[in-house]
C-alpha cells in the first residue's frame, strides 16, 4: 500500500508544494520564453534576438574571444579577416556540395513511394 504524496507530506508536517503559477506578461520577450506566440511577445523576442545580434558584432574582442579562422566567427561576429572570410567560403562550399548530392539522390527516387527506381514498385511512374 502506497500513500500519495499529499498525505505523506501531511504525516511530515509539511504543506505540499504547488508549482507557482504566474500570468504571462504579453509583449515581454519572457513571455515568448515561457511558450505565448502572441503577436506582441513574437515581436519583443525577434527585438531582443536583433539586439543581441548587434551586441555581438559591435564588441572587437568577441571575434578573438572565438578565434579566427572559423565559419561562425565570420556569421555570428561580422569578422571580415582573412582566415574567417576563407573558413566561411569553405563552408559555404562544402554546403553547396551537400545540396548537390542530396538532390542528385532525390533525382533518381520515385516521386511516390521515394524508393530509387530500381527498387520501386509503382505503376505508371516514369523517371
Amino acid at each position: 500500500m502506497s500513500a500519495s504524496y499529499d498525505e505523506v507530506m501531511a504525516s511530515l508536517g509539511l504543506e505540499p508544494s504547488t508549482p507557482k503559477q504566474t500570468a504571462i506578461k504579453h509583449g515581454d520577450r519572457r513571455g515568448y520564453s515561457r511558450g505565448c506566440r502572441c503577436p506582441e511577445c513574437r515581436e519583443a523576442w525577434r527585438a531582443y534576438c536583433a539586439a543581441r545580434r548587434a551586441e555581438k558584432r559591435t564588441d572587437p574582442t568577441a571575434a578573438d574571444r572565438a578565434k579566427h579562422g572559423k565559419a561562425a566567427t565570420y556569421r555570428v561576429h561580422g569578422c571580415r579577416c582573412d582566415a574567417c572570410r576563407a573558413a566561411n567560403t569553405a563552408d559555404v562550399a562544402a554546403y553547396r556540395a551537400r545540396r548537390r548530392e542530396r538532390a542528385k539522390g532525390q533525382a533518381s527516387r520515385c516521386p511516390v513511394c521515394r524508393r530509387t527506381f530500381e527498387d520501386c514498385t509503382c505503376t505508371g511512374v516514369t523517371r
